[in-house]
């Protein structure tokens, strides 16, 4: 009989360090999978909220994973950790005339990063959210992966992740990628820089994908000022050229004032 790994669950007292060992011990738990069949199917073009449905099944089903299905898992595990940011970090290498591809989760807590993740090597997956700068952490793992005898090619990076398990948006597993054989140490160092900047610019303003969820609440107010207007909604057909002037009509003035009024 094969034990099952329990899923973390955490006080609300519990540190943001603490519980990321919690959510990499249980992703090690489940060990890797080397049996060259892959047992969950990964779209990464899939909506987020598909995925995490994916990840809950991978906690009922335990089986062994890999890189990808753990970035998966991650995200599903994290997500209640709103003052954590959570982005994709894919890595190309070269070794013995071929190319490798792997992935983690890149996190971000106070300023500091770190990462989640499995691999059949131990420095390649977790890293504990000390490093003080984005570059930092790359080349932390650009040294494991020297280490290894593998030489790193390509970083690609997504943005950060939403929170929301019911979010139809999809993650941006790509939103830059440093070609290393293209810029120079120097230049390298900038874009992640660079990179990690926007991330948090984007955190700052709220911006991001527009989410479908809101949309639908916009949607649910337009009609309140369809009703106190009707007419600017059924001219829209009737636009003319921009060259020719519409006839003024006397009724438009009064709905306006009531719809301002209301307002």
């Amino acid at each position: 009989q094969i034990p099952i790994p329990s899923v973390p669950a955490f006080q609300p007292s519990t540190p943001i360090p603490e519980r990321l060992e919690a959510v990499q011990r249980y992703i090690r738990e489940l060990q890797y999978n080397h049996t060259g069949t892959q047992f969950f199917e990964i779209k990464k073009s899939r909506p987020l909220t598909g995925l995490m449905d994916l990840a809950k099944e991978m906690t009922k089903e335990a089986l062994p994973i890999k890189c990808l299905e753990a970035v998966i898992l991650g995200i599903y595990l994290t997500n209640n950790m709103t003052t954590l940011d959570r982005f994709p970090i894919s890595f190309k290498t070269h070794f013995s005339g071929n190319y490798f591809r792997h992935i983690v989760l890149g996190v971000n807590f106070g300023g500091r990063y770190g990462a989640l993740g499995i691999s059949r090597r131990e420095e390649l997956m977790y890293k504990a959210p000390v490093f003080r700068t984005l570059s930092e952490l790359i080349f932390d793992f650009e040294e494991a992966y020297r280490r290894c005898w593998h030489s790193l090619k390509k970083v690609k990076l997504g943005h950060c992740v939403s929170h929301d398990p019911h979010s139809v948006e999809q993650i941006e597993w790509k939103h830059s990628i440093l070609d290393l054989d293209k810029l120079t140490r120097e230049d390298f160092r900038k874009e992640l820089e660079r990179h990690a900047r926007d991330m948090r610019l984007k955190i700052g303003k709220g911006t991001g994908p527009p989410s479908p969820t809101k949309d639908r609440k916009k949607d649910v107010s337009s009609p309140q000022r369809g009703q106190a207007s009707p007419h600017r909604r059924n001219s829209r057909g009737d636009r003319r050229p921009s060259g020719e002037k519409k006839p003024a009509d006397s009724k438009a003035m009064p709905d306006l004032n009531g719809y301002q009024i209301r307002v």
